[in-house]
């Protein structure tokens, strides 16, 4: 099963980035551009604003700023090297020969991995429970005591997408104090 990861939107983007040596993608301007036609009757690109907030998680005020003014340029180089995500293998460096997850089970760092129930750039499977091409399962792959999972968002709300976990209002209660209490966790360990 592969990711259900929206990042493949992106993908298209890497090739032309490469031939034309772009150094970097205007993801910000482009999303500025856009979104009027995400947020405005007759709403043409609305499949657009769920990528980085959930419905009603922030003030359209707040999530038009956040769009128009906060996303600037992302290097070609870091969009060519997340699109290995979606290759045999998974995640790996530049050179093609360092795959992240053949290292994971080596390390002896405690990890959280959230996840937000509505993320569609980084949806809960391909969180835990996702599987690459090869069938390794991300979050499985680290230690059982280091590794501690959780999705946040509940089945009548709120829900939570990419942005949300750590710039949504909602967040400061449910999330922060779970990061806090990890945090403590393993400072004291």
């Amino acid at each position: 099963m592969s990711s259900r990861s929206s990042l493949k939107l992106l993908l298209p983007l890497g090739n032309p980035a490469q031939v034309l040596n772009v150094p970097v993608i205007p993801i910000g301007t482009l999303l500025a551009a856009t979104h009027p036609f995400a947020a405005n009757p007759p709403y043409i690109l609305s499949w657009l604003s769920p990528q980085i907030s959930a419905p009603d998680m922030l003030q359209p005020k707040l999530f038009e700023k956040l769009v128009t003014e906060n996303f600037k340029t992302v290097p070609a180089k870091l969009l060519l090297q997340l699109a290995t995500i979606f290759e045999e293998g998974g995640l790996h460096d530049r050179s093609g020969t360092f795959f992240y997850k053949n290292h994971l089970s080596k390390s002896n760092v405690p990890v959280l991995a959230i996840a937000g129930d509505q993320d569609l750039i980084c949806p809960p499977d391909a969180v835990y429970v996702c599987n690459d091409i090869n069938g390794a399962k991300t979050v499985k792959l680290i230690l059982e005591p280091l590794v501690t999972y959780k999705v946040f968002g509940e089945p009548g709300g709120p829900h939570f997408a990419h942005y949300d976990i750590v710039g949504a209002q909602r967040a400061v209660d449910p999330v922060y104090p779970y990061i806090i209490e990890f945090l403590n966790h393993h400072d004291a360990a």
